[in-house]
């Protein structure tokens, strides 16, 4: 569990290769404002150094994929996270409370990079 990024609850590699590889399986749970939200990722596709593509199932469904870009002896790292809820409270209330889930969302996700920036 990366303990330095607040919000995320789990993260396990499930398989017994420690690396992302296909067929690779993660457990991640992060918390939600309605609850915590529970997938499973599966590693579909991986070039090393360059493309990790994962599929979520669970919670959420969709798909993820991270790119790291060389730039001038640097590294840029893009990830675009496509999935949609599947939960039922969620789903209903989803459209009235959209600006709040995207502040929420947006809060976690500076969070996480603030403290992966502190990190690196």
């Amino acid at each position: 569990m990366p303990e330095w990024w607040p919000g995320v609850k789990r993260f396990e590699i499930l398989s017994k290769e420690r690396d992302l590889r296909p067929g690779c399986l993660i457990q991640a749970s992060v918390k939600g404002l309605t609850g915590d939200l529970n997938f499973e990722l599966e590693v579909s596709k991986a070039v090393p150094c360059h493309e990790i593509v994962m599929l979520s199932r669970g919670d959420l469904m969709g798909q993820g994929v991270w790119t790291l870009t060389p730039d001038n002896g640097k590294t840029i790292s893009t990830y675009i996270w496509e999935v949609t809820t599947t939960g039922k409270l969620m789903n209903a209330i989803g459209s009235v409370c959209k600006p709040v889930f995207i502040w929420n969302h947006n809060r976690v996700m500076t969070a996480g990079f603030k403290a992966l920036k502190k990190r690196l």
